[in-house]
């Protein structure tokens, strides 16, 4: 095993949200009860039973996927449950996390009370929280998750790939974030591929749709579960040729998915089961 101390820094500085999530308000400091681990990874539950057996491998195991599900289904990192990621998976690992980030963001973290971690030094556990920065922009759409109450989940999401299309225009290179896609501004925002599929699965976080980015070398867009099936969004190319033509659709000609075992890993995660065989 090697020292991953450095992770120790790194991960510190690291989907279903319902409507009226806010920051939480941060009690009086208290110091925290030391923490001590006596065993290589944890979960309460082993949620990997769930799950289709296809998707694991050697980096993407039953062992990850119970820490990372637990954090899922408990919706905070209050009582964590870990993993040990050794230094060649631990770039992908953190890539995955980043593809379910929407308005609750998942890092890898380390409790600051941790006394032995010397031991563990590949300790992986996962946060879940909303930074900050993200209170605004989800206050900001928080009355259009509203006016998609009652709708379907198809619906929602057509619902919002068009509100996305009023926000943004594409070009090719450009960045609009987040907290700048989701506040007042005049006009559109000129964005690319990635700052619309980011600021998508923020929207669909948002309104508890499961959603997360998929890539090719060069072009980045979404997947939602909805009617029982992962389906392809372009939020890019649907407000570039106007249209609706990359709107949940079963399949996307032409875009190898440069992640194939990571991708089926993420949808197990966020709904367990819903890659395997009908």
């Amino acid at each position: 095993m090697k020292n991953s101390l450095n992770r120790f820094f790194a991960g510190i500085a690291c989907t279903a949200l319902i409507a009226g999530l806010t920051v939480p308000a941060h009690a009086a400091e208290v110091q925290p009860e030391p923490y001590t681990i006596s065993a290589s990874q944890w979960s309460r539950e082993d949620f990997s039973q769930q799950a289709n057996p296809d998707v694991f491998t050697a980096t993407y195991d039953r062992a990850l996927y119970n820490a990372i599900r637990q954090t899922l289904v408990d919706g905070t990192s209050d009582t964590p449950a870990y993993t040990m990621v050794g230094d060649s998976e631990y770039s992908a690992v953190k890539n995955l996390l980043g593809r379910l980030e929407g308005a609750v963001r998942y890092e890898h973290y380390v409790p600051e009370n941790f006394t032995n971690y010397w031991q563990y030094l590949d300790y992986f556990a996962v946060s879940a929280e909303m930074p900050e920065n993200y209170q605004a922009p989800f206050d900001f759409i928080l009355p259009t998750i509203q006016a998609t109450d009652g709708m379907t989940d198809r619906e929602k999401v057509e619902y919002l790939n068009d509100y996305l299309c009023t926000l943004l225009a594409y070009k090719t290179g450009k960045t609009a974030g987040v907290t700048r896609t989701f506040a007042q501004h005049s006009g559109e925002l000129q964005a690319a591929c990635g700052s619309y599929a980011r600021a998508f699965k923020f929207l669909c976080g948002a309104a508890g749709i499961p959603c997360f980015t998929i890539s090719t070398s060069n072009h980045t867009w979404n997947m939602v579960y909805v009617d029982g099936q992962w389906l392809h969004v372009d939020v890019s190319l649907n407000d570039l040729a106007n249209s609706h033509s990359m709107l949940l659709r079963e399949n996307y000609p032409n875009h190898p998915d440069r992640a194939p075992e990571q991708t089926a890993f993420l949808k197990e995660l966020l709904v367990p089961g819903s890659t395997s065989s009908k």
